[in-house]
């Protein structure tokens, strides 16, 4: 196995990730019962830290992504914690935070995508919590909290026409989309109903019926509503991602653009 001192961070990821657990082997890491970590050798223990401190650098700035083990950032932490570097401890503590904060800010935009902007907003909010220079989440949040304040405002008009636009297929697909926004999500999917009944040919009311299954889980659901959509509109990107989500999230796979 390649040394730590020879390590080419921009060959291959996974290399990097068992070059850095051989490196903390080599110092005799390891946890006693209650979890703290143990070294046989603080000196070197400190100077490895510190190389595998660069390389952890290195590595990120090439792939543009944290290596590919959160656990890795966890272990270099509460070294750092034994070893008394309260530096590279809050460092490494940042970079866990926002590993979490990365994982928040893909299900916040998801759930932006599917049109639920309250749920968006709730995961956004946990990711700049973590992390509140993360470059998407801070951006994400604002732009949520907007959606959702103007479907507040516009809640209570829509159910005050109700009744007068029975009928009206283009009314109950913005009163769908106003629910789905404030996380409404039967009340989405009925309105959503309402507006294919009378609308058939809308291929965005097929479309949003179906994220809207997405954002309760409902994924097979959802598939026949987007295939109605693309039928409808060949070309209609929210149909494409929907299939797509169904996808990734069911098989697995890469994440969708």
């Amino acid at each position: 196995m390649t040394s730590l001192e020879n390590l080419d961070v921009t060959l291959d990821m996974g290399e990097n990730v068992k070059v850095i657990l051989k490196a903390l082997s080599d110092i005799g890491f390891q946890r006693d019962p209650s979890g703290s970590v143990q070294v046989s050798d603080p000196s070197r223990a400190k100077d490895v830290l510190a190389k595998i401190d660069v390389k952890v650098d290195e590595a990120e700035d090439y792939f543009w992504r944290p290596l590919d083990s959160p656990e890795v950032y966890t272990d270099l932490k509460d070294l750092a914690t034994t070893l008394g570097d309260a530096a590279r401890e809050q460092k490494f503590e940042k970079k866990i935070n926002r590993i979490k904060a990365n994982d928040l800010e893909f299900k916040g935009r998801i759930e932006a995508f599917y049109g639920n902007q309250a749920e968006a907003y709730k995961y956004y909010e946990e990711a700049t919590d973590l992390s509140p220079d993360h470059p998407l989440a801070g951006p994400g949040k604002e732009k949520a909290f907007k959606a959702v304040e103007k479907a507040k405002n516009d809640l209570e008009k829509f159910e005050r026409s109700a009744d007068d636009k029975a009928e009206d297929g283009t009314f109950w697909y913005k009163y769908a989309v106003c629910n789905l926004t404030l996380g409404n999500l039967e009340n989405a999917g009925e309105c959503f109903d309402n507006a294919i009944k009378f609308s058939p040919d809308n291929p965005d009311a097929y479309a949003k019926k179906g994220t809207t299954l997405q954002s309760m889980k409902r994924y097979e659901e959802a598939g026949p509503f987007f295939e109605k959509a693309q039928e409808l509109k060949p070309n209609s990107m929210i149909a494409k991602r929907g299939l797509n989500y169904i996808t990734y999230f069911t098989q697995g796979g890469e994440i969708p653009e």
